[in-house]
This record gives C-alpha cells, structure tokens and sequence, in this order.
C-alpha cells in the first residue's frame, strides 16, 4: 500500500480550575457546523476532569450557562458521553501508524440556539455537589468548508486481513484556510450505547485509514455496531463539515 506521509495534529491546552472547585473544566471549543444534509448547528463542546487529571465515569454537571460577547446568557443541557477511545497517529519518520492504548474519555456538547457572533464566551459550570468553574474561549467567525460524501466511503478487506478505509477529498477547500480531517469509529453494544471510539487526525488530502486485523477482532468482541464517520475541521476549531455517518453490523467487518 502507498505509504502517505500524516501527521495527527492535536492542539490541548488545560485550564487552572476554579479555586476549591472538584472539577477543572476545560473549553474545547465554541463551533459552527455544517452537515451533508446542508443543515447547520451551533455547538459548544467540554471537559470536566478531576484533581487527578481523571475523566469522571458520569455526568458530574449541574447547570451550565453560556455568556456570549455581547453579554447574553444562554442556558445549556449539555449532553455526557463517556466511553473507551483509542487515539490513531501517523509516524512520518518511518511510515507507520501508532495505535495507543484505549482509555477512559470523556466529555459533554450543547447545541447554541443562538447565532454565533465573534469575541469572547464565557462558560459557567455549577457541578452536582455546588461548585462552580468557569473558563472563557474566543470565537473568530464562520466559514463554509465543504463535506466529504459518504457516498464515497469505501471499505475492503486487504491481503494482509487489514480493513482500509478509502472516501474522495473535496476538490473545493477554500485554500485561505488551513484545515484538517478528521475519522472516527463508534462502536456501540446490543443496546446501541456507545461503548468506543477509535479516533485519528489527519491531514485533509489524506483519504484512507488501515485498522490492523487484530483491532477489528478486539472490537468486533465488545462491539455489535460500528458507525463510521468524517469531518473537516478549520485548524482554529471555529467550524467543521461533517459527513453523513455509514453503519456496519460487527459480522461484516472481518469479511
């Protein structure tokens, strides 16, 4: 197979926690997004991790309120999700990916009603025993980036026993923007919770993902459902596309 020269890029910076508070919270992002279906959301995504740098197993908030740089409060109903992610990087010095051990993630999003205005957001967190935290994140302004069409995805089965993952690059990325792609696998149980992710960055004219014949066995034993999906993501994480996410039921995925 050819080999292409990527690099995962990950930008995380961790806040100082509110002084006493359980909890420091950390802003991932205040995001405009465009899906294949040409509808829009305005979404704000966050952590929430202990004294010891620990993901909580639940959800551990009790109200969030939003500030927006105009000074309007929006009222929050963050959504929790917690599962085991393995994060996938690319080793341009020998050609190999690195597949890292899964762990404990977790994190929350909200949907934003109202329309996104550039400046500064103000994020206030009152967890379930009371104490609060806060932090504060800028926005730039929203852009269109275009979407990878699922009708693309291709998947099959290598000689090695590999599946590889293929879908087309837009031909239409504003050049002005620097950006990145992204693709993941949900994997969910009998009951359709979501029990994994396996996630990887990539550069956006890289248009394939390998995962190895023993991963596809490891997660094919926990999981009955996979889900898989692609998004562009402007570098400074104020917009992204999303793809339409495809289904595969764990039998087909070794065939």
């Amino acid at each position: 197979m050819k080999k292409i020269m990527a690099v995962m890029f990950v930008m995380s910076v961790l806040f100082p926690m509110t002084a006493n508070a359980t909890y420091r919270l950390k802003l991932l992002y205040v995001q405009s997004r465009v899906f294949e279906n040409s509808t829009r959301a305005n979404t704000i995504g966050f952590e929430c991790r202990d004294v010891n740098n620990k993901y909580p197993l639940t959800d551990v908030v009790g109200t969030a309120v939003l500030t927006d740089p105009s000074g309007k409060t929006i009222k929050l109903n963050p959504v929790f999700s917690g599962y085991m992610e393995t994060d996938v990087t690319y080793d341009a010095a020998n050609g190999q990916w690195k597949w890292d051990a899964p762990y404990h993630y977790a994190n929350y999003t909200a949907v934003i009603t109202d329309q996104l205005i550039t400046g500064t957001y103000h994020l206030k967190l009152t967890d379930k025993d009371g104490e609060i935290t806060e932090e504060k994140l800028e926005f730039g302004r929203v852009v269109d980036l275009p979407v990878i069409p699922a009708r693309s995805y291709r998947l099959h089965i290598n000689p090695a026993g590999d599946l590889v993952w293929e879908w087309q690059v837009p031909d239409n990325i504003p050049p002005t923007i620097q950006s990145s792609a992204r693709a993941w696998i949900d994997y969910f149980d009998e009951k359709q919770k979501l029990i994994g992710k396996i996630w990887v960055t990539l550069p956006t004219h890289v248009a394939y993902l390998p995962i190895p014949r023993s991963t596809l066995e490891q997660i094919s034993q926990v999981g009955k459902t996979f889900e898989f999906g692609t998004h562009i993501r402007a570098n400074d994480n104020y917009n992204r596309s999303y793809s339409t996410s495809i289904m595969q039921y764990g039998t087909n995925l070794l065939k």
